[in-house]
């Protein structure tokens, strides 16, 4: 985005010769090549949007070392996870930016942004990121927490992988470059519902979401996994018609565990799956990517239950 120095307003940039203006000293030391895909805003973006991103890595992968996508900051986190189950086996960087202010508002944090964002695709890291800052955050566990200018993304369950300052830092637990064969499958069934429980909600509701037919449930349940017994029957409904459900937990830190306490036992016997600690954008990007990766229902459970691309503690 940048401002119309005519209006004041803010406004999408048109060209791509606009970002080269902007970063004259840093094509001194890195050889830059730009591609247009959808010039939309963040809000307008659909699954479609990561399928096109996912398919143009995948054809100029070979020719570069890093990527490194423009992205509106409100549904960043969505597609930095839809990248990362779209391209597995990377062995180089996809790196996801963008900013709160315009890039011509030179109190703003476009132009710097962008300059940690293509220095983070040089570094020995082969996974998605997301990169607001000196700070270099996994694509799947970042979440957008603040409209600010110095931490709109954190990674509540999981360290930065990468940090720069005097010097960078490169924290063990990333993944690292090496050679892999890049699988790229960007297909997604948009037909997931995500609900948040709250005291009060009605059986009423949860049965004309049931009549909208869709093809998987994110829930969003309190602390460990906690679901009303009177939601129980529901429940028992929607997997009976073979619709997976996939729960989070509402607390920012906190993690599903259906052994927790004895009435979550009868949560797990209707099967529900745990999705552990993952955001709540994840978990609904990733119950759209792996329906249709199988139709077998035991291998959907598989998929949603373990990590694929470090979205998620795995407890034993």
């Amino acid at each position: 985005m940048k401002v119309n120095q005519k209006t004041g307003r803010i406004e999408p940039i048109e060209s791509l010769n606009e970002i080269h203006r902007f970063l004259p000293e840093l094509q001194r030391e890195v050889a830059l090549k730009f591609f247009s895909l959808a010039n939309v805003g963040s809000s307008e973006i659909t699954p479609n949007n990561w399928v096109e991103i996912a398919l143009k890595i995948g054809q100029i992968y070979d020719d570069f070392e890093g990527f490194v996508v423009v992205h509106g900051a409100n549904t960043m986190s969505y597609t930095a996870a839809a990248l990362s189950f779209a391209l597995q086996g990377l062995s180089k960087p996809v790196i996801l930016t963008g900013a709160i202010h315009p890039i011509n508002d030179i109190a703003g944090d476009g132009r710097m942004n962008l300059i940690y964002a293509i220095r983070a695709a040089q570094l020995d890291i082969a996974e998605v990121c997301v990169v607001m800052g000196p700070r270099v955050l996994r694509g799947n566990r970042a979440k957008k927490v603040d409209q600010s200018l110095f931490r709109t993304f954190d990674t509540l369950t999981c360290a930065a992988l990468a940090e720069f300052n005097m010097e960078v830092h490169l924290a063990g637990h990333r993944i690292v470059r090496r050679k892999r064969t890049l699988k790229c499958r960007p297909d997604f069934d948009p037909n997931v519902v995500l609900l948040s429980m709250h005291p009060g909600m009605s059986d009423r509701f949860l049965d004309a979401v049931l009549a909208s037919e869709p093809h998987g449930i994110v829930l969003r349940t309190y602390g460990p996994g906690m679901i009303p017994v009177h939601l129980y029957d529901w429940l028992r409904t929607v997997t009976k018609q073979g619709i997976p459900v996939l729960l989070t937990s509402q607390a920012l830190r906190g993690k599903v565990d259906l052994h927790c306490y004895h009435k979550q036992l009868t949560l797990e016997r209707l099967g529900v799956i745990s999705g552990a600690n993952m955001t709540f954008e994840c978990a609904t990007v990733k119950l759209m990517w792996a329906i249709r990766q199988t139709h077998n229902s035991k291998h959907l459970r598989d998929l949603l239950a373990k990590s694929l691309a470090g979205e998620m503690d795995e407890w034993r």
